[in-house]
């Protein structure tokens, strides 16, 4: 797994409790220069740590250091690095000197640290944003203001240039016929603006970089500010392009010709502005409209005429031949979740969205800091629809979570679903609810998201964690810890099929055994950066020095 961690404020509420046991140091490893950057390819093998003129590269396995270099050492081009980016995949490291219209790129290999090449052609490459590793050709594309350029990844030399392409590269697919179809985004605004970019679906000739055609869609493709997670999926079936945004749109494969779409605008405004902090610098609001929900032949999507006006539709996938549309879904500033069992769909209305931001914090000695944080919101009304697969009529209406409902999974034929004091299962024909266990048992405070397990249901509370079988919900086990917030990866938080981990804003670590719902902890200096492996069996820990002290690299055992 490839993560980038971004140390978060507070998302689940808990008081102050000790580690029911210490997690056993597997290495640990000190390093003379800070940490202002890590990262962890736990399955690549390699782990680095970097300051802004120095850089340290970690064997996984056994801790030990693989290089060590100053960035002057390895190309007197370089001085003080402004942003890194790994691409695992290729093995390789770029780094970023960043100064105005001279800016240096550097392409590094991993396990060495020898230099493969460094260009000064390329500027204004922002991020990450703007370099995708395409692994089949062993190239990078890599997009400035005015071209879209393919590079050879291990000599720097060029294949091809265009400057028919804006933006940077959003998704991508290469195809059986050495054919890249690519959706383009937005860079930053300004950057957009005067290179003039459009929104840009297009087909390339891979080996050339001739357009085979060029389309523009509909919408915007969001990443997510903090953790970069890219809002938009391509994919390449019976030769058609199909492209879900904030809806879905299709094109004809071989011509680009728009065959049909079912989208809508945005996440809807007003969310976004009711929950956004006092001070916030930048703000998005995540999960709020559910996406695109295929199942066999067929297609589920939120149509959002406006905030008052919202159906759901059912389409044909390859034709986009609507089948029916639902009842207006009145009111609703929130639609999570559609979830279809047998002939039942199932919509939940309200709840739990993720809010990150970047925040202004002056402290009272007059410095200023910004805090970055992930957090959950519950969203109301409140409410659970089940619709007709086949008709689109509505089946039933439960407002039993009006008060309060964090999220919600389908077990079979039952709807298992949370208020936040109780836990509920409801029969998906009929709405008739099964059993209902209120929480307080648990002593884990109001639960701030469940999730499916095996035949348990894990409940983030915001006290710790507890578990109930789905079948009758009773009670398996629970175990407290502090405030805290679970680490995830791209909507994942169970590793190694039964380890979930948590970490305070203290940078107190808390790796969960979901099998007993007994954990193990750590406590890391503040501001201190953690991955789980792959496995679930390991956390690997960044704790950042300065002047006074060393910093360390430490690999702990979960198990």
């Amino acid at each position: 797994m490839k993560r980038l961690v971004i140390m978060t404020a507070v998302a689940l509420a808990s008081f102050c409790a000790s580690a029911q046991e210490d997690m056993k140091e597997i290495y640990k490893k000190e390093i003379d220069h800070s940490f202002d950057y890590t990262a962890n390819g736990d399955d690549s093998g390699y782990s680095y740590a970097s300051s802004a003129k120095e850089i340290s590269v970690f064997n996984n396995k056994t801790g030990d250091l693989l290089w060590n270099k100053k960035y002057k050492e390895i190309s007197d081009q370089l001085g003080k690095v402004d942003d890194i980016v790994s691409m695992w995949d290729a093995k390789v490291i770029f780094v970023f000197d960043r100064k105005i219209g001279k800016d240096k790129m550097a392409c590094i290999d991993a396990t060495t640290g020898a230099l493969l090449w460094v260009s000064a052609k390329y500027q204004d490459v922002d991020d990450s944003d703007n370099i995708v590793y395409v692994k089949e050709l062993s190239a990078f594309a890599v997009t400035t203001k005015d071209h879209l350029t393919m590079i050879k990844a291990r000599t720097g030399e060029e294949l091809w240039e265009t400057d028919k392409f804006k933006g940077v590269v959003g998704d991508f697919v290469l195809m059986p016929d050495g054919s890249l179809v690519m959706i383009n985004m937005k860079a930053t605004l300004i950057g957009s603006l005067f290179s003039g970019m459009k929104n840009q679906i297009v087909k390339i000739n891979s080996k050339n970089g001739d357009i085979i055609w060029d389309q523009t869609y509909r919408g915007v493709v969001e990443k997510k500010i903090l953790t970069r997670e890219r809002l938009v999926k391509l994919n390449v079936e019976d030769n058609k392009v199909f492209l879900y945004m904030n809806g879905i749109q299709v094109f004809d494969y071989a011509d680009g010709k728009p065959l049909w779409a079912a989208v809508y605008d945005q996440t809807p405004s007003e969310v976004v502005k009711n929950k956004k902090p006092s001070g916030a610098t930048k703000f998005g609001a995540y999960g709020v409209v559910a996406q695109p929900l295929v199942v066999g032949e067929y297609i589920y999507v939120l149509d959002l005429l406006n905030k008052r006006n919202q159906y759901l539709k059912k389409y044909a996938l390859k034709t986009g031949k609507l089948i029916w549309t639902s009842p207006e879904i009145k009111d609703a500033r929130a639609i999570p979740g559609i979830y279809v069992v047998d002939d039942k769909v199932i919509l939940q209305v309200g709840g739990q969205v993720e809010l990150q931001y970047t925040q202004r914090v002056k402290a009272a000695d007059g410095s200023v800091t910004f805090t970055n944080t992930i957090e959950m919101e519950n969203v109301k009304p409140l409410n659970v629809q089940c619709f007709n697969a086949n008709t689109g009529e509505q089946v039933w209406e439960s407002e039993k979570m009006k008060k309060g409902l964090t999220n919600l999974f389908l077990s079979g034929n039952n709807v298992i679903v949370c208020s936040g004091k109780a836990l509920y299962a409801m029969d998906v024909n009929t709405g008739k609810e099964i059993y209902e266990k209120p929480l307080k048992e648990d002593n884990i405070g109001d639960a701030d998201m469940i999730i499916d397990y095996n035949d348990q249901v894990v409940i983030l509370g915001e006290k710790g964690v507890s578990e109930r079988k789905k079948s009758d919900g009773s009670l398996t086990g629970a175990s407290k810890f502090k405030r805290s917030t679970p680490i995830s990866y791209n909507g994942k938080y169970i590793y190694g099929g039964k380890t979930m981990a948590l970490y305070t804003t203290s940078s107190d670590y808390a790796v969960y055994n979901l099998g007993t719902v007994k954990y193990k902890g750590f406590d890391a200096r503040k501001g201190a950066s953690a991955y789980l492996s792959d496995d679930g069996l390991s956390l690997y820990v960044f704790e950042s020095g300065g002047m006074m002290r060393k910093s360390k690299f430490t690999k702990l055992s979960a198990e």
